[in-house]
């Protein structure tokens, strides 16, 4: 019996791919223009478009979108006194919700206080926040 197995994609390795793309696609909009060239269209850039399959994907996808999410995991029901998690649902028509939560202030008996986002990812990678609820975040940095 001959049986296929697939790999998994390391998650980051496509996000950095992705960003190359963007930063290699906003070079060659500058590449060859001098200040003495006439002025000439802008080039329409290419969409980049990454596949999300799985939870991780798409959870990794909205963790880069705000440096508060840098040190989010993904829940495990096992700990205590958790205070930064992402959980996911599927999405009707592909894709993912993503919900991160950030909590702080005595989070070994649960975090007194919290705030909480939620993100729509499409299966081709675009990333909507659709929901944000809880507690103002503070300015000084937090104490799970």
């Amino acid at each position: 019996m001959n049986t296929t197995r697939r790999l998994p994609r390391p998650v980051g390795a496509r996000i950095a791919l992705a960003l190359a793309l963007v930063v290699t696609t906003v070079a060659a909009c500058g590449a060859g223009s001098t200040p003495s060239s006439p002025p000439t269209a802008a080039p329409t850039p290419t969409p980049i478009i990454v596949r999300v399959e799985t939870p991780e994907d798409a959870a990794a996808l909205v963790l880069a979108t705000d440096q508060r999410f840098q040190d989010v995991t993904k829940l495990n029901p096992d700990i205590i006194g958790a205070s930064a998690w992402w959980t996911s649902e599927p999405r009707n028509g592909g894709g993912f919700v993503i919900t991160v939560t950030i909590g702080w202030g005595d989070c070994p008996a649960g975090c007194i206080s919290r705030q909480v986002w939620t993100y729509e990812v499409t299966g081709d990678g675009r990333v909507t926040l659709t929901g944000e609820t809880g507690d103002p975040m503070p300015d000084a940095p937090l104490q799970p």
